[in-house]
């Protein structure tokens, strides 16, 4: 008699729990968490094809094992057999015991052996996957998720915390760890003081450990200082001092800035330090000007220089705008009193604006289980002519011109696409990020399903670099998908 399993098609998902095969009478189970084959089609005989008996002979295979299935084939049947629900329901008929699980082996009978894993993965390989480690096992066979107690995984290894969110306040996570940020005086010029009028500012610190307790050299004559950080009194003499102050934290740590404290006569001034407070370019700036002496009101303008492009002075002596552009910029500005002569003063004043951090950006991303995606316009591939393609990769900040080139896939994410991802034949990345050319071999497509979640994502997988024209040039990379249908179908 021949027994044969009902040829089915067995797909084992990433990470799948396990995997049930039905119709030989017996579950067979996955014994570990696995990534394996998608879509591999099945089949075997358990007995030999000549035996027509009920009982099985010598040699003959009697019981199904019930071994780990990892995706491999099974051997038995030749392509295109099949054996349908008459087959096992004639077995059930001639078995002694009334189904197949009922036969006992012959004495010369042996199990089926199962057969090894298809490695999936390099052995050793490591990973992160919502707050755990994932790591490839020891025949490759699949990978196995480390519950991280902290909750935090960085590079395949369990951490403290990823962000300064998972950190105490006050502190930073560094590589992985909370780490109080370094003691620093945050105050890095002092405004002018003026012979007979009221002085006071508070010098600031941050990071360390607090509290903080301060000291310095001799002020001005006129103004004292506390330990608390106040420079406070009534200038008495006009003069230019160096002033020098030091901080101490509750560890003991030390940090010390040195000031110029300009004290005038009581004429028209310009009170306001320079260099202005730091821009950032592209992000909403305001810096007041303030005067003393004269009378009141006082009226401003620009003498000299240039503002930063994006910025503007108003007659109130506010400086206010986006600025679009990075760099250091320099600028004279006269103010104006309400008396009779009028009173004049001038000040140049330097203004730092900051290059943004220089960022990859797309319409559309989706976080797959190891990085972020960005996808880009469906590309249509067709074997009869090429489908003209042409999309342009974007970014924000740095210093522009831009410089584009395409980079291999991290290992990890290489592992997980069929055929290691990269453009496919007919398609290029031209420096300034434009994708073009056209794709007419379907069988490059890439099927990848994200762990943990029912979406597959159908296209061309790549990596691209992006550099900007710093000296020396800052760089970003990301994963990009050239998707064949649309993302979620």
């Amino acid at each position: 008699m021949v027994f044969r399993c009902r040829r089915r098609r067995i797909t084992l998902a990433l990470f799948a729990a396990a995997a049930t095969l039905a119709g030989c009478g017996d579950e067979l189970e996955a014994g570990s968490t696995l990534i394996s084959d998608v879509g591999r089609t099945n089949t075997a005989d358990l007995g030999d094809d000549d035996d027509t008996g009920g009982t099985p002979g010598p040699g003959s295979d009697t019981e199904a094992p019930d071994d780990t299935f990892t995706g491999d084939d099974l051997d038995g049947l030749p392509e295109g057999d099949t054996a349908d629900e008459s087959d096992v329901a004639q077995s059930e008929e001639t078995s002694p015991e009334g189904d197949a699980g009922g036969l006992e082996p012959g004495p010369d009978s042996t199990a089926v052996d199962a057969l090894p894993p298809e490695p999936i993965c390099p052995v050793g390989l490591v990973g992160c996957i919502e707050g755990d480690r994932l790591v490839c096992n020891d025949d490759g066979s699949a990978f196995e998720r480390i519950e991280c107690e902290s909750g935090h995984c960085l590079d395949g290894t369990c951490v403290d915390c990823t962000a300064d969110a998972d950190c105490e306040a006050g502190f930073e996570c560094q590589a992985g760890a909370c780490l109080a940020p370094p003691l620093v005086i945050t105050t890095s010029v002092l405004p002018t003081g003026q012979v007979g009028a009221s002085y006071s500012v508070t010098i600031a610190a941050t990071g360390g450990v607090p509290p903080y307790v301060f000291a310095a050299s001799a002020p001005p004559s006129g103004l004292s200082f506390t330990t608390e950080g106040v420079l406070s009194g009534i200038p008495d003499d006009a003069s230019e001092v160096e002033w020098e102050v030091q901080v101490k934290d509750g560890d003991d740590a030390t940090d010390s800035w040195v000031f110029i404290i300009e004290v005038i006569d009581a004429t028209l001034v310009i009170t306001t330090a320079s260099p202005l407070p730091k821009a950032i370019e592209g992000e909403p700036y305001s810096a007041q000007l303030v005067a003393s002496g004269g009378v009141t009101p006082y009226y401003w303008g620009v003498k000299a220089g240039s503002l930063p492009p994006g910025l503007s002075f108003g007659a109130g002596g506010l400086l206010s705008g986006i600025p679009s552009e990075g760099g250091s910029f320099s600028f004279t500005v006269k103010a104006l009193d309400d008396g009779a002569p009028t009173a004049t003063a001038e000040k140049l004043f330097e203004l730092p604006v900051s290059l943004a951090p220089l960022e990859i950006i797309g319409e559309q991303e989706v976080n797959l289980f190891v990085t972020k995606l960005i996808t880009m316009p469906i590309i249509i591939v067709t074997p009869a002519f090429p489908v003209p393609y042409s999309n342009k990769l974007t970014a924000k900040g740095g210093k522009k011109p831009y410089t584009w080139t395409e980079e291999p896939l991290p290992g990890l994410v290489a592992g997980l696409i069929p055929g290691g991802g990269g453009l496919p034949d007919g398609l290029t990345l031209a420096a300034d990020g434009t994708v073009s050319g056209g794709v007419t071999d379907p069988s490059q497509v890439a099927n990848v399903t994200i762990p943990f979640t029912q979406i597959t994502l159908s296209g061309f997988f790549f990596q691209a670099r992006v550099s900007d024209s710093q000296a020396p040039a800052e760089s970003k990379t990301a994963l990009f998908i050239l998707p064949t249908v649309p993302i979620g179908n």
